[in-house]
């Protein structure tokens, strides 16, 4: 979204545009006072955007007192596990840990992928913030994954890929999004995510309409009605992920609000949201060692 933003043309091409609130907050809002590439929107068109969850009304991308994105969804990243065959209610399930102990070796997935990878490692391992590790800590994470690496069956590179592997039966826990334990407990499968309590990856999404959108004014009534209940329940229902709406989750039931995870604040985690290390590049060497390990 943002390559897209920032190209040539990017600020009139695009009516409407949604992407990850941390690593577009940046790009969109320029270094300084007037570089903005968004348009400052007009509040009194999307009052739905008002009545958001307690936990997202600072996530709206605001500048000298004008208003530029607004959270719409969020999500989290967890472990997706088998009931079956791994207990719901161990200390170790309920953690990272899961993914990386022995007790489980051969049976699990991790994703191909070097900045959830490390930072579930790290949490793992103590990290409260992987995102603020010095390069000593990133070291320590590197060579604790190059040690579990043969624990891995896999690392998957595609959603079909550790979808198929949990519905096979030849994994029984892997790192996963919520939309793939919406999947596969709709192919019957005895499978759920846990909440670790070495720390939960979250994040969420904000729209903005690009600074020269042709077409503001209904940009501005699809923002309202994305920030609204009806599209909100929508949304949860078919794809289990979550909105930023509070009488969304007001709507819905208790069991309902705890499944899906509308009560996060409640269940006392370490909450650590996606963001950019320090040195993403370094990143990106060090799962490079893992990989060729």
């Amino acid at each position: 979204t943002v390559a897209k933003l920032t190209a040539p043309g990017g600020t009139s091409r695009y009516d409407f545009m949604v992407s990850n609130t941390s690593f577009m907050r940046g790009p969109l809002l320029g270094e300084r006072d007037g570089q903005e590439l968004a348009m400052a929107l007009d509040t009194s068109k999307i009052p739905n955007a008002a009545k958001l969850l307690p936990l997202f009304k600072d996530e709206t991308i605001r500048r000298a007192g004008k208003t530029y994105a607004v959270p719409i969804f969020w999500g989290y990243d967890s472990v997706i596990y088998n009931k079956k065959k791994i207990p719901e209610d161990a200390a170790l399930t309920q953690s990272w840990k899961v993914l990386f102990d022995d007790k489980y070796a051969g049976r699990v997935a991790l994703r191909d992928d070097a900045h959830q990878s490390i930072a579930a490692a790290a949490l793992s391992m103590g990290h409260k913030k992987p995102f603020e590790m010095d390069k000593k800590d990133l070291d320590e994470v590197t060579r604790f994954l190059i040690a579990k690496k043969k624990n891995f069956r896999t690392m998957w590179t595609q959603f079909g890929e550790a979808v198929n592997m949990m519905s096979s039966g030849e994994i029984d826990a892997m790192y996963g999004w919520i939309v793939m334990r919406a999947v596969l407990q709709r192919r019957g499968l005895d499978v759920t995510n846990n909440w670790p309590s070495d720390g939960l990856l979250f994040w969420n999404q904000a729209a903005f309409i690009p600074k020269n959108a042709p077409n503001a004014a209904e940009a501005h009534a699809v923002l309202n009605a994305m920030c609204g209940v009806e599209y909100g329940i929508a949304l949860t229902r078919e794809t289990e992920y979550l909105v930023t709406s509070a009488g969304t989750a007001a709507a819905l039931s208790a069991a309902d609000r705890r499944k899906f995870g509308y009560d996060i604040l409640e269940r006392g985690l370490n909450l650590v949201p996606l963001a950019w290390p320090k040195s993403m590049d370094s990143w990106i060497e060090a799962w490079g060692r893992v990989k060729a390990a």
